[in-house]
């Protein structure tokens, strides 16, 4: 059974190995650890509350999680284990956490997602709302915005 509940500081460790275990783009600790996303940088932020999210279990065990950040709207990361996909949770996850970003106060929400139509995340995000207004990030991403207003 699929529990979804909000994420924790305590979370962060397993999220970082959920990372580096995704079908697409996956990213290693040590990637991970070279842009700052590790437990040390991001516990203080999640303690904080400016950054929130949500996780999913299954047998009390984190399958996936989703995190955004508060001031910027941003979402930051969404990652679900191979077994699991294809099932909603990546879904209910994004979904989750919007809804925390618009109470929070966020009224423009983006993030960045690769520009090639056969990474899955590029229609994944478009299917849900999500929109190209023409920005690419420093990586060549481009920048997706959902208005909440």
């Amino acid at each position: 059974m699929l529990n979804y509940r909000l994420a924790c500081a305590s979370d962060m460790e397993r999220c970082i190995e959920i990372r580096g275990m995704t079908n697409d783009n996956p990213m290693t600790i040590n990637d991970l650890n070279s842009i700052g996303v590790n437990a040390a940088n991001w516990c203080p932020l999640i303690e904080s509350g400016v950054f929130k999210g949500t996780v999913c279990e299954v047998s009390e065990k984190v399958i996936g999680f989703c995190w955004g950040e508060v001031h910027s709207g941003e979402i930051l990361a969404l990652a679900v284990l191979p077994d699991y996909e294809g099932k909603g949770i990546g879904t209910n996850l994004l979904s989750s956490v919007v809804t925390v970003l618009k109470q929070s106060g966020s009224v423009q929400l983006w993030l960045a997602a690769s520009p090639d139509p056969k990474v899955r995340a590029h229609g994944f995000y478009r299917r849900l709302g999500w929109t190209f207004k023409g920005t690419l990030d420093e990586h060549g991403d481009q920048i997706l915005v959902l208005s909440t207003i």
